[in-house]
């Protein structure tokens, strides 16, 4: 029996939240390593026009790209279905000195009125999409004239994936449950190349979209190591903007 879309996104919002202590720890290992916080801070913030301000955290996760921007001056929320990424996104927050704000919401359809985000931001989101097209329509919508829409993503499963070797793990082994093919089939862009992505940005209504490739962060991948299960690969910085 075919399962729905419904049943499929509780099964994720399962493993996020069971293994978001484990992904969390391996995220602030990494950004304690010299070079990672400013990598990083610049990857997004090269991207944000002067006078950015409200900026919106799609897939926030355990709050890391809200938390370095909002340390940077903006005014970020972030959002996200699992309860365990966000609860590993509020201990942070007491030693914050600019604090971002984090919600259980869907990214997508945030809860938020149009033209009401300078900039919206993701990482490591673009793959996990239900219904890419709509989900871009309405952050198109989010955004006011000029604002800016940039994603951090990576080729996380190949065009003629065999599914590869066992899973060598208890967490790969619950990735591999949860995003089985029947889900992943339903990921527009699990499996989409650089093009195929840019385009749908252009279909969604964004102007001067671009995908620039990222090698300061495979740098630091191959020097500094990857989590359990991945290997370093070239990420690709999306960027767009709301015509104004």
């Amino acid at each position: 029996m075919t399962r729905t879309a419904a049943e499929d996104q509780q099964a994720w919002n399962r493993y996020w939240t069971r293994w978001a202590a484990e992904y969390d720890e391996h995220q602030l290992s990494r950004l304690s390593l010299p070079g990672e916080r400013e990598a990083w801070s610049r990857a997004f913030g090269d991207t944000l026009p002067p006078g950015t301000r409200e900026v919106l955290d799609l897939g926030t996760g355990s709050g890391n790209v809200a938390l370095l921007l909002a340390a940077d001056g903006y005014d970020v929320t972030g959002i996200d279905l699992s309860p365990g990424m966000l609860a590993q996104a509020r201990t942070k927050l007491e030693r914050h000195p600019h604090p971002p704000t984090f919600l259980e919401a869907d990214v997508a359809d945030p809860p938020f009125p149009h033209g009401s985000m300078d900039a919206i931001v993701s990482r490591y989101l673009l793959w996990t999409l239900r219904d890419a097209p709509t989900a871009l329509r309405r952050w198109h919508e989010l955004l006011r004239p000029g604002g800016v829409l940039v994603a951090i993503d990576g080729q996380w499963f190949e065009p003629e994936d065999d599914g590869g070797a066992a899973p060598a793990t208890p967490r790969q082994a619950h990735f591999a449950e949860a995003y089985d093919e029947e889900a992943v089939d339903q990921l527009a862009f699990a499996r989409a190349g650089v093009e195929r992505i840019c385009a749908a940005w252009g279909e969604a209504g964004f102007v001067e979209v671009r995908a620039d490739p990222l090698p300061e962060l495979l740098e630091l991948d191959r020097v500094h190591g990857v989590a359990p299960g991945h290997s370093p690969q070239l990420l690709h910085r999306f960027s767009a903007r709301r015509a104004g």
